[in-house]
């Protein structure tokens, strides 16, 4: 089956797109433009299809995702790897490629020796727009790679959902726009994925009437596709219980209304609202949206919010026998006293404390010692904006917090920093 014929099947909808890559990629070994930028939003198939015809074609390519390349290193030694023979690369050089000339001089190198006769190659560099994080001559660099190393069959493939006035210089390119699905598109996509048990018509039904009410919140395909498919079991829920026929086209509306009103607020997060209550009914490990941030806290920011947590539910008296090495000989306790200690507390909720007590708790939960400079004392500031703690008062001398989570938030956030925070508490 002929190249184009293979992909338009694979990717329906994007007919004029390949055609425009076919014509610029050719056959294998021709010359080749120096550059072209693929531009268009998320989901719409830029690096799939790019990825495709490349295989598709048997060329000699190279393709870089540039978020996961934050060196130069990571970006340049993998493209000389896919690119280039050991035996038509100097070794010594090969082995540390941490600059754009390098990467010139090894491909002028192969070239010499024939390496590039009669194939064409492409590097192609998914996230372009990430490159000017490695440095402001990345861009215009790749895009005259071909007039910097002689080499007629080369060519940069850049691809973005950004457009290229927005970050590129003054650079010659083609440019190749991919736009977003239209309805009749998405339709003619999700069509493909129609159960076999179902009618044509009946699915086409149900994504007509899951398209009435998504299509005005998102185009990208990947999260279009997965909640049709999250969705679908509900539409058919009544036909398999048999209270609902096939044709009853209003009666499947009012019962599926409700459940699409619903997923709207589920849109981007890969899972359904219902779904979410049902696996947080049956499991206590999943992690509430308030304890996954405290997780992306910073370093220091965790150790203040454990030590908030435990200053908030512990005494102050306990301080010393919980915190310092070398308290002495712990007295005995009248356990009715302990059970009704921890009664009150339980009833009347996290303390206040102060500052200094903070300070006191979070440098005895710190193996290593750091100096009280003003980006902790932000780090304290920051918890509160992102209400984890809470201000009380308007006194700058000595302020007071309480902690505003609780022991389901802060105890994965312990366990990353290697703390088991049941050993800090008394009740």
């Amino acid at each position: 089956m002929d190249i184009r014929q293979s992909l338009f099947l694979e990717f329906p909808c994007r007919v004029k797109q390949i055609e425009q890559l076919c014509q610029l990629i050719g056959v294998n070994g021709e010359c080749l433009p120096s550059s072209v930028f693929i531009y268009g939003q998320t989901a719409t198939g830029k690096s799939s299809i790019v990825k495709r015809l490349l295989q598709l074609s048997r060329a000699s390519f190279h393709f870089a995702n540039c978020i996961e390349c934050y060196t130069t290193r990571l970006l340049l030694e993998p493209m000389l790897e896919d690119l280039i023979d050991e035996k038509c690369s100097s070794k010594k050089n090969i082995s540390r490629c941490d600059n754009i000339m390098i990467l010139v001089n090894q491909l002028k190198i192969a070239a010499s020796k024939g390496h590039f006769n009669n194939r064409s190659c492409f590097i192609v560099l998914d996230g372009c727009e990430r490159l000017s994080n490695l440095g402001w001559h990345y861009l215009p660099a790749f895009s005259k790679l071909q007039e910097l190393t002689n080499i007629k069959n080369l060519c940069v493939i850049f691809i973005s959902h950004i457009l290229p006035e927005k970050f590129i210089p003054e650079c010659s390119y083609i440019k190749i726009h991919f736009p977003q699905y239209s309805k009749d598109e998405l339709l003619e996509i999700l069509m493909l994925n129609k159960p076999d048990k179902y009618p044509e018509d009946f699915y086409k039904n149900y994504l007509n009437t899951f398209l009435s009410i998504f299509l005005r919140v998102t185009r990208d395909l990947n999260e279009v596709r997965h909640l049709a498919a999250l969705n679908f079991p509900k539409y058919i829920a009544p036909i398999e219980s048999k209270k609902l026929k096939m044709d009853d086209v209003s009666g499947l509306w009012r019962n599926i209304a409700p459940h699409l009103k619903n997923s709207l607020n589920d849109v981007y997060l890969g899972i359904g609202s219902n779904h979410l209550k049902e696996e947080m009914e049956k499991s206590h490990d999943l992690l509430s949206a308030k304890a996954q941030q405290a997780l992306d806290l910073p370093y220091f920011s965790k150790y203040f919010l454990v030590a908030a947590f435990l200053a908030s539910h512990n005494s102050p008296k306990y301080d010393r026998r919980l915190f310092m090495k070398h308290h002495g000989k712990n007295k005995k306790r009248i356990v009715q006293d302990d059970k009704r200690e921890n009664m009150i507390d339980s009833l009347l909720g996290p303390r206040n404390f102060t500052l200094d007590r903070l300070f006191a708790i979070f440098y005895s939960l710190l193996d290593q010692r750091t100096n009280l400079t003003a980006s902790l004392m932000s780090q304290v500031s920051s918890l509160v904006e992102l209400r984890f703690l809470l201000r009380l008062g308007d006194g700058l001398d000595s302020p007071k917090y309480k902690t505003l989570v609780g022991l389901e938030c802060v105890e994965p956030v312990a366990r990353t920093l290697g703390l088991n925070i049941r050993k800090y508490m008394i009740s």
